[in-house]
């Protein structure tokens, strides 16, 4: 499995219009989400207009290669990236189009030459919320002005329509404008399939190639809707739901694997 597998082509972008859509940075059973990655292909196929998507897991890249092999063998008009959310030293950094996981906890500036050297582009995952494993705004500019080679953020997650996300929306938008100047995504971070799409990045053309060099070429723009606070709890119930039963299948001997 390479860091990409392609769907059925169409014509163009599957919402109509000249310019795709993709949310990048989805969660399934292989980490804290609550769906498998069948679920997730399947509800992607039948309720969204989205053109790409990665599944980004905590600290693994397992579940996405085996969503990449299920989405091969299937029928699926989008296209399919493999990514990994990694806990740095500094916060979280989605790391798109790689295939081979990169380890966490390690320094901000190693992982993303980590994540160059393989190929991949790195976006700092809801940068400037006030939580630990978000990227602060002290480690964006010390990035920024690092010169060494692959030291580097190829975007910022200006849009995360979750609690984290929000908190901070303005600061982010303001830091980025006035001295990153980097690219603004948006994705969804769902941890549940119904959220999937609800933050998204639009960018020209369809294809996975097309959102990287859209995202290389600052010609993207973040997009979405907040989760209310409803919707929020019921994510925090599902994924306690999904860890119990995740217990439950790692004590007992002979499961089938759930995810």
């Amino acid at each position: 499995m390479t860091a990409v597998s392609v769907g059925r082509r169409g014509a163009g972008p599957r919402a109509g219009g000249d310019r795709g859509r993709a949310d990048m940075h989805i969660h399934s059973l292989y980490s804290d989400g609550t769906a498998s990655v069948v679920q997730i292909l399947d509800h992607v196929e039948r309720h969204t207009t989205l053109d790409v998507i990665a599944i980004t897991d905590h600290e693994r890249i397992d579940g996405a290669l085996l969503a990449g092999q299920h989405h091969a063998a299937g029928d699926y008009g989008f296209d399919l990236v493999v990514g990994e959310e990694i806990t740095t030293r500094r916060g979280h950094v989605l790391a798109l189009f790689i295939s081979e996981r990169i380890r966490p906890l390690r320094p901000l500036d190693e992982t993303l030459r980590a994540i160059h050297a393989q190929g991949g582009i790195a976006i700092a995952a809801h940068p400037l919320a006030p939580i630990p494993l978000s990227v602060s705004g002290r480690s964006l500019r010390q990035v920024h002005h690092d010169a060494r080679d692959g030291v580097r953020f190829d975007a910022l997650e200006l849009f995360n329509p979750s609690h984290a996300g929000r908190t901070r929306q303005g600061a982010r938008i303001a830091l980025n404008e006035a001295e990153l100047h980097l690219p603004g995504v948006g994705n969804s971070d769902a941890h549940v399939a119904e959220g999937i799409g609800s933050g998204f990045t639009t960018f020209a053309g369809h294809t996975a190639f097309d959102y990287q060099a859209s995202v290389l070429a600052a010609d993207v723009t973040a997009e979405g809707e907040y989760w209310s606070t409803a919707h929020n709890v019921d994510v925090y119930r599902r994924q306690l739901h999904a860890k119990l039963r995740h217990l439950w299948h790692t004590v007992t001997p002979g499961s089938d694997d759930w995810r």
